[in-house]
């Protein structure tokens, strides 16, 4: 059984405009910072060359005996049928020029079919500067695409009773609570929400 885990404080980072697009499998965020560098997120497949980054993500996002070992995620990300999409931040540090263009992974999401009607979200991790951006949403609606078509029908998650934010973002989404489950982490003695939706 995979555990939920419950959300560190978030840490907000605010820019002053945020611009969406969507290209129909690409979604962008363009962010007018007070950086002189131009900032874009793009969501893309997981690459081998990402687990290390994946992981520490992983352990800035959730507490000490909630965030997952690597050999946990390693296994999440293996599995066959694994959805794993990455969000990256690129930064055009070289003034215009797209060859001094720089990636930074700013967030993903893990989920499994099962069975071929089912899925479930293993986790949606992001980075506590790029919260409320709009990337989580981004990621799940690109993730939810994939699952659709794969086949799946139905998504369930599960998440910490006190993650608010993320309860917020998944009824936002559609979801609705199914059910409560006592102690699901049980390390810190924490009841989770089993929640799901129809794609």
């Amino acid at each position: 059984m995979v555990r939920i885990r419950a959300l560190r404080p978030n840490i907000e980072f605010v820019p002053r405009t945020i611009t969406a697009y969507d290209d129909g499998r690409t979604y962008l965020l363009a962010l007018n910072v007070s950086k002189p560098a131009e900032l874009a997120f793009h969501i893309r497949d997981y690459r081998a060359a990402d687990f290390e980054r994946l992981w520490q993500i992983d352990q800035l996002c959730f507490a000490p005996g909630i965030a997952y070992t690597q050999m946990e995620l390693s296994g999440f990300i293996m599995k066959r049928n694994a959805v794993a999409l990455v969000a990256a931040l690129s930064s055009d540090e070289a003034g215009g020029s797209s060859a001094g263009a720089v990636e930074r992974i700013a967030g993903y999401v893990l989920a499994h079919p099962i069975r071929r009607k089912y899925a479930r979200i293993i986790t949606l991790d992001i980075l506590p500067e790029a919260r409320r951006l709009g990337l989580a949403t981004s990621l799940m609606n690109a993730c939810e695409e994939r699952l659709r078509s794969l086949g799946c029908t139905e998504v369930y998650l599960e998440t910490a009773v006190n993650n608010e934010p993320g309860i917020r973002l998944y009824r936002k989404l559609g979801y609705e609570i199914l059910r409560r489950i006592p102690e699901y982490y049980s390390s810190h003695s924490l009841d989770a929400y089993q929640m799901g939706k129809y794609l």
